[in-house]
C-alpha cells in the first residue's frame, strides 16, 4: 500500500513488529482521512531511546509492547501516567502532548471486556486464576481478574521475577494449590510447539476450564498451539484478540481525540 507523507504528518510508532499492523493501521488511518502514518520496528530498544523517539514533533505517540519489560520501564520518563497504569505498572499507550509525554493503559479495558464475555457464556463457574508470567500483562490481569471477584494468583518460570513483581504491584495474597478454573496466559508461548516445556505450565492446566492467551501468533499468520491444545483437551480458550477490539478504540481515542467508537469500528471493519 502506499502512504502520504508531508511536512506535516505525524507518526504512530509501535514496538511490536508486526508487518500486518503496519498495513492494517495505514489502511485505518487512511479511511479516516488522518495525516498519520503508523510505523513499527521488530528491534529492542531501550525505553529512554523509545520516550525521546515518542516526544519528538514528528511523533502523535506509540504503542508499547512487553519486550524486555518495556511497559513497565518506560515509565520513568514520562511526564504524566493515569491512575491505572500506575497500579499495574505497565504502559502500553504513550500520546505526545505538545512535547509531553503521557502514559495510559488501555489493556485493561480489552481484558475485561474479554473475560467478562467469556464468563458470561461459560456453562463453568468460574472462582479461581492463576497468571502464567511475569511481564506488563500480569499486572494488569492481576486487578482485573481482582476487581471481578476471583481468587488470583500470580505465578512464572523465573520465581525471582515473580516474587519481584508481587512485591513491585504490592501484592500480598498466599499462593494456592490447583486446579485452577482460569488460567492466564501472559507470555509468548502459544507461538511455540513445545510450550509444554515451560517451567511450570503443564502443571497449570490439570483440571483447568478456560484458559485466556495474551500472545496472538494468528496476527503473523503463525499457528497457536496453545489453541490447539484446549480444543484437542476440551478446555475453553479466549483468544487475545477478543481483548483488542476495546483495547483499539481506546487507544485510537487518545491518540486522535475527538472521535466515535463507531468511526473506528467502520476504519477497521470490526
Amino acid at each position: 500500500m502506499k502512504v502520504s507523507i508531508n511536512p506535516t504528518t505525524q507518526f504512530v510508532f509501535s514496538t511490536s513488529g508486526s508487518a500486518n499492523s503496519i498495513e492494517k493501521h495505514n489502511t485505518a488511518l487512511q479511511k479516516l482521512g488522518l495525516n498519520l502514518v503508523y510505523f513499527t520496528f521488530p528491534y529492542n530498544i531501550e525505553a529512554e531511546e523509545y520516550a525521546e523517539l515518542l516526544r519528538s514533533p514528528i511523533s502523535r505517540g506509540g504503542a508499547v509492547t512487553g519486550k524486555d519489560g518495556l511497559k513497565s520501564n518506560i515509565i520513568p520518563y514520562l511526564d504524566e501516567v493515569e491512575e491505572n497504569a500506575k497500579k499495574t505498572l505497565a504502559v502500553n499507550t504513550v500520546v505526545n502532548k505538545k512535547g509531553k509525554l503521557h502514559g495510559y493503559n488501555t489493556d485493561a479495558i480489552g481484558l475485561i471486556s474479554a473475560l467478562e464475555n467469556a464468563l458470561k457464556s461459560s456453562s463453568h463457574s468460574i472462582k479461581t486464576a492463576v497468571i502464567y508470567g511475569n511481564g506488563g500483562v500480569s499486572g494488569v490481569a492481576y486487578h482485573v481478574l481482582k476487581e471481578l471477584g476471583l481468587k488470583v494468583m500470580l505465578t512464572g518460570r523465573n520465581a525471582e521475577k515473580v516474587k519481584a513483581k508481587k512485591g513491585d504491584l504490592g501484592i500480598t495474597d498466599e499462593d494456592f494449590s490447583g486446579p485452577y478454573d482460569l488460567v492466564v496466559d501472559a507470555t509468548p508461548i502459544s507461538s511455540s510447539p513445545h510450550f509444554m516445556e515451560a517451567r511450570g505450565f503443564p502443571e497449570l492446566l490439570d483440571g483447568c476450564k478456560m484458559i485466556f492467551s495474551h500472545n496472538m501468533p494468528e496476527k503473523d499468520n503463525q499457528f497457536n498451539y496453545l489453541k490447539s491444545y484446549c480444543e484437542k483437551n476440551n478446555i475453553e480458550f479466549i483468544p487475545g484478540s477478543a481483548m483488542y477490539k476495546a483495547q483499539l478504540i481506546r487507544q485510537y481515542q487518545l491518540f486522535i481525540g475527538n472521535i466515535s467508537e463507531e468511526k473506528i469500528i467502520e476504519s477497521w471493519d470490526l
